[in-house]
């Protein structure tokens, strides 16, 4: 009876990859295999390096927003507007374009601005008759305003901005590692076939 074989240990993946270093003192090693092993090591530095970057964009991104956000605060101002019919839930798919989409009442208003008075539709915060007065905000040329974005919307929109200018960059990294990879693995294949073969001729 022979004796049982127990089945070999798979390698870890870190341990795999640190014996593909390129300064190995492995013999089997080829100068193609040290090569791709400083492209994979230099892409890896590049993608790590490109994070606090990304993390600086995503900074100025939300201070930018920021800026923007209270420069639009101290444009805008509250106003006393007139409603010319009953409030309704927003449609959809409006008839009238003046009318905005959305589940929130609105109704048709008129207000006084220093070039003469508007009329638009207004968002009201709950049923309203004609003839109420509500408060709406309008920048200085009276024109409505719609709500201003808050600290955690910029703070959302810069940290998509961070994301994707990584994403972006590493992709343009990881892309050309990739494709070297492939060829050094092709060219690495090719070789092998070619020394099987020689491998099976027989001696002259």
């Amino acid at each position: 009876m022979r004796p049982s074989q127990s089945a070999p240990v798979p390698v870890p993946t870190p341990i795999r990859w640190w014996r593909l270093r390129p300064w190995s003192r492995n013999h089997l090693m080829r100068p193609s295999d040290r090569y791709e092993a400083v492209i994979v090591m230099l892409a890896a530095i590049l993608v790590l390096l490109l994070i606090p970057f990304a993390a600086a964009f995503g900074t100025a991104t939300h201070a930018r927003l920021q800026h923007q956000t209270q420069a639009l605060r101290t444009s805008v101002h509250q106003v006393p507007a007139v409603l010319l019919e009953d409030s309704y839930p927003a449609p959809d798919t409006p008839d009238d374009s003046l009318r905005p989409t959305g589940t929130q009442d609105t109704a048709r208003a008129r207000w006084s601005t220093p070039h003469g008075d508007r009329t638009a539709a207004v968002p009201t915060d709950s049923p309203a008759k004609a003839g109420q007065t509500v408060t709406i905000s309008v920048d200085a040329d009276g024109n409505l305003t719609g709500p201003l974005p808050s600290t955690q919307e910029n703070t959302v929109v810069a940290v998509t901005a961070a994301f994707g200018i990584w994403a972006l960059a590493a992709g343009a990294v990881v892309l050309p590692t990739v494709l070297a990879h492939a060829l050094f693995n092709r060219n690495r294949m090719r070789r092998w076939a070619h020394e099987w073969k020689q491998f099976d001729m027989p001696p002259r």
